[in-house]
This record gives C-alpha cells, sequence and structure tokens, in this order.
C-alpha cells in the first residue's frame, strides 16, 4: 500500500482511503474541499458541491474497483484499464475543483 502525507492536515494518506492529487501533492478528499470551500467566492459554492458530489462518485467507484479480488489473468487486465480510466476521470474533476475561484 502507497502512503503519502496530506499536504493540508499533514496527516497520513494511505491507498484505500478517498484522496487525490492536485498540483500541491495528496490531499484528503475530504480536507481538499473543505480548504475550497474557503477560497472560493459566493458564486462558485454550487459549482464546486456538483463537482464535489462527482469526484466522490468517482473515487468510491475506484476504493470498489480496488476491493475486486479473486479474478482470473484476463479479467485483471480489464480492471487495470477500468481502473485507469476512472483515475483520469478523478484527475479532471479534481482539476476542475482546484481551478474555481
Amino acid at each position: 500500500m502507497a502512503e503519502f502525507k496530506c499536504y493540508e492536515c499533514d496527516g497520513n494518506v494511505r491507498t484505500g482511503e478517498k484522496f487525490t492529487f492536485t498540483k500541491k501533492g495528496p490531499v484528503h478528499f475530504d480536507c481538499f474541499l473543505s480548504s475550497k470551500r474557503k477560497e472560493i467566492s459566493d458564486e462558485q459554492k454550487e459549482n464546486l458541491r456538483v463537482l464535489s458530489l462527482l469526484l466522490d462518485s468517482e473515487l468510491d467507484h475506484l476504493l470498489n474497483i480496488l476491493s475486486i479480488q479473486n479474478t482470473s489473468e484476463e479479467l485483471k487486465e480489464q480492471i487495470r484499464l477500468k481502473y485507469k480510466d476512472i483515475e483520469k476521470a478523478v484527475g479532471e474533476t479534481t482539476r476542475l475543483i482546484y481551478e474555481l475561484s
């Protein structure tokens, strides 16, 4: 399992937890949204709410994929590819949130 430091709370970030990466580094999902809420204008709060729901769903999906076990070798490759697709979506949603002002 990988382990990082959250740049917001300085706590450990581990595989199996909800977290993402920004230009600043690894950050817990909750820490990321909490700090972003304090930074953005009131006009952007609804956009943050919608994007945070999307990111939460994407991260849940990643965690569900990580929990899949006992699959055939041929299926493992398909699961890995699906994981990469969702990981890319997480990155894109994180970027949209990061760029809110």
